[in-house]
Order: structure tokens, then C-alpha cells, then sequence
């Protein structure tokens, strides 16, 4: 009787490169954020066709004017944008990084030691962004037109409900989604993937920041690098951020103030008209 030759070992099934499973999520998050955006906002204009009793011709009449369309939307529509599109954000890594891969979520900065060292980096690079963005917005401004940001933002003079909102869309859930999909996943694949590469942590800044831009280009239709130019270097300075500290709390937070200050500006310019500084809206 010949002996049993024991068994060669199971070999598990190749992961992806984490940089080409970084690649096919991004591309899931545009497709989810535009499905999503979608979705969310047709909802709301079906609502307030019901509410105001409006037929399709009255909904063609308004749709031909931008600022009737957004009006239907509503701050709460976009409020439930930000709410879906950002969840979006996080289960995308989430389901990828931990569910998939079973990465260490430390890696991709999920970890928060000397939490009050970290709140003060988040403080201190959130200020130094609003100074990024005022003077790269000025020097922009003597070589293109300006973006038309603001007025894609659905705000009524009065309507402090919706203004609050807006604030917590814009300026809490933006920040948790946007850091955890591009600082902490995309910044920290590209750096992990290629970091016996002398450019690995330099492709991660410049593509990190790149996309990162790119996905707030929807949000205008004219001034477009206006507004790419600071929205890329905030996100080389949030990519540092991150590199540094090894952290997304910094980085939200820093990303909280820039939206949140932006957003109060804005809010008053709305609620008192003739405001010095004031974009057009």
C-alpha cells in the first residue's frame, strides 16, 4: 500500500492591486454620485409638483430658468443630495477596504491618538485653506472669470430651515464623505500601492487632489478653473494633512471649516441684501 502524499496547501485567489480596486471604486463613486443626484433630486421636484399642483407644461416653464429648476429641487433636496451622495462615499471604501480586502483601516486613517492635537492641526490647516483659497481665488480672478458656485445653492432670503440645512449638508457631511473617499482611500492606496516607488507619494498627492477637484467641476457652469485651481490646492494641502498625521480627523475638520466659514459668508449675503463682498447670485 503506497503512502498518501499529503495535500499541497490551498492557494487563496489573488487580491487586486489596491491602486486598481482604488481605480474601479472611484469610477463606482461617480456613477453612484450622478444615479444618486439623480434620483434624490427628481423626487423633490415631483414632490413640489404635487405640493404646488404644477402640470409637466408648467414644470417645462420653469425648468427653462436655472433658478426656478433649483428652487423646485429645494435646500432640503439638496440636503438629501449631499446625505446620499456622501454615504455613498464611505460604503464604497468601507465594503472595499474592510469587507473585501480586510485592510487594516489604520492604514487609510481611521485612527485618532492625541485627539486634541489632532483638533488643533484640523483647526489650524482649516484656516490656513480659507487663506489658500481667498488668495488663489484673487489671483484667478485677474486671469478668468469667476465660478458661479453660489447660485447653484437653492437659498431663500428667510428661509433659515433650509439655510441650516444647507450648512450641515455642505459643511458636515460633505466633509466626513469627501476626506474618508479621497484623503483616506484614494491618497493612502496610491501612497500604500507605490511606496517603493520614489514617486508613489507624489502621484498620490497630485491624483488625489486632482480627482478631488474634478467631482466639484458639476457644481458650476461657468469659471470652471476658477474653481479647480484652489479646490486642487486645498487638496494637496488636505493630502499632506493626511500623510502627516496619519489621521482623517484633522482633515475633516480642516475641510469643515473651509465649507462651513464659506457657507455662513454666503448665508449672509442672502439674508442681507446690498452686503459688501458678496458673490453675484
Amino acid at each position: 500500500m503506497q503512502p498518501v502524499s499529503p495535500e499541497p496547501p490551498a492557494v487563496g485567489r489573488r487580491k487586486w492591486p489596491l491602486a486598481g480596486a482604488m481605480a474601479l471604486d472611484f469610477v463606482l463613486a461617480l456613477v453612484a454620485f450622478v444615479v444618486l443626484t439623480l434620483i434624490v433630486q427628481l423626487a423633490f421636484v415631483g414632490l413640489r409638483m404635487a405640493q404646488q399642483g404644477l402640470s409637466l407644461a408648467d414644470l417645462r416653464d420653469r425648468l427653462r430658468d436655472p433658478g426656478q429648476a433649483l428652487r423646485l429641487v429645494g435646500a432640503d433636496g439638496l440636503f438629501f443630495t449631499l446625505l446620499a451622495t456622501n454615504a455613498a462615499f464611505v460604503l464604497i471604501t468601507l465594503i472595499r477596504l474592510k469587507w473585501l480586502r480586510h485592510e487594516s483601516l489604520r492604514e487609510f486613517g481611521f485612527q485618532a491618538p492625541r485627539v486634541l492635537r489632532l483638533i488643533a492641526i484640523g483647526v489650524g490647516v482649516g484656516v490656513l485653506s480659507l487663506f489658500v483659497n481667498g488668495l488663489a481665488s484673487q489671483l484667478m480672478q485677474s486671469v478668468t472669470e469667476m465660478p458661479d458656485q453660489a447660485a447653484q445653492f437653492p437659498l431663500c432670503q428667510g428661509d433659515y430651515l433650509g439655510q441650516a440645512l444647507l450648512l450641515v449638508g455642505a459643511a458636515v457631511l460633505a466633509p466626513v464623505g469627501e476626506e474618508i473617499l479621497f484623503r483616506g482611500y484614494i491618497f493612502n492606496a496610491l501612497r500604500l500601492n507605490f511606496a517603493n516607488r520614489p514617486w508613489g507619494v507624489p502621484l498620490a498627492y497630485i491624483v488625489s487632489a486632482l480627482l478631488f477637484a474634478s467631482v466639484h467641476s458639476l457644481s458650476v457652469t461657468r469659471g470652471l478653473l476658477a474653481l479647480l485651481v484652489p479646490i486642487f490646492l486645498i487638496g494637496l494641502l488636505l493630502a499632506w494633512t493626511m500623510h502627516r498625521t496619519k489621521s482623517l480627523l484633522p482633515c475633516i475638520i480642516a475641510h469643515t471649516i473651509n465649507n462651513g466659514v464659506a457657507l455662513v459668508f454666503l448665508v449672509l449675503c442672502i439674508n442681507t441684501p446690498g452686503m459688501a463682498g458678496c458673490p453675484a447670485l
